[in-house]
């Protein structure tokens, strides 16, 4: 049964064999082939149906090529690796060189730069290399403001049909050109978040109620879970924690974007929920 539940496993979990085959059943030309792996000792797995004409590109031609990638740029990194029933992979290449860090002003809440990787063998998550950022203090990623991704090209989508190998020296180029501009690129982008960091919020609650209307998030209000409630939680929390003197349009934000993330509230996969953290982002930014 597939569950849309993101689990973790290892680089070599994430390498199993695959391979396309003609369906074994009596079908029409779209589901003519068969996507199949070896992910343990149970026999092969179904992961998908599609037509001769989908082009099945191996995980083992992906993940380690942007790890070659980065280590011959020299750049430090911690990455992990998480699937959904096989068929949606997604890799984070946390960058761990103090070089490329920021440090909010005024407090010790670190971000980090992080390379998000996604491939699938069902064809509905779209290949994508895109810079994010990783804030220490929580475990989620941050979006990058649109102007700024598309001003940098920090991000590539990559369709099925296309090679891979194209889209790995794409990668190349994106990642020498961050390497070369890291002081700028840096500046940029934390410029904005500084943006939220400067919005002060005299009535956090009225602003959270705000954004998720504008946005599309759905907030919960029963006996059982307050949404507004656990955001203010994990505002107050977070403050403590990395030094914030009062609420601001930062901690909202990723207050949002942490309940976003959060496994226990949302089913989403991993680009629905960029997707949504994007809205919120973009619309503070608009706001502040």
């Amino acid at each position: 049964m597939k569950t849309n539940r993101i689990s973790d496993l290892s680089l070599n979990e994430l390498l199993f064999p695959v391979r396309m085959i003609d369906n074994p059943h009596r079908t029409n030309k779209p589901l003519e082939k068969a996507v199949v792996g070896r992910v343990d000792s149970d026999g092969l797995l179904f992961i998908n149906y599609c037509s001769k004409q989908y082009n099945l590109i191996p995980n083992r031609e992906i993940f380690p090529e942007v790890e070659r990638i980065l280590d011959e740029k020299e750049l430090e990194y911690k990455a992990t690796y998480q699937h959904i029933d096989y068929e949606r992979f997604y890799a984070k290449y946390l960058i761990t060189d103090k070089t490329y860090s920021y440090t909010m002003k005024d407090t010790t809440d670190v971000i980090m730069p992080v390379l998000n990787v996604q491939h699938s063998y069902n064809g509905l998550t779209k290949g994508r290399f895109v810079f994010g950022y990783h804030r220490l203090v929580c475990t989620n990623g941050l979006t990058i403001p649109v102007e700024e991704m598309k001003q940098f090209n920090l991000q590539i989508v990559c369709k099925h049909t296309e090679s891979m190998h194209k889209h790995l020296l794409r990668l190349k180029e994106m990642l020498i050109f961050f390497t070369n501009n890291a002081q700028n690129v840096k500046e940029t982008i934390t410029h904005k978040f500084e943006i939220l960091g400067d919005n002060w919020i005299a009535d956090p609650v009225k602003r959270i109620e705000e954004v998720l209307k504008a946005t599309g998030i759905v907030a919960v209000e029963n006996n059982k879970f307050n949404t507004a409630n656990y955001l203010m939680d994990l505002i107050s929390q977070e403050s403590a924690l990395v030094g914030y003197k009062a609420t601001n349009d930062w901690l909202i934000y990723n207050a949002i974007n942490q309940y976003i993330n959060d496994d226990s509230r949302n089913i989403a996969v991993p680009e629905k929920r960029q997707e949504n953290d994007a809205k919120v982002l973009e619309y503070m930014l608009m706001t502040a």
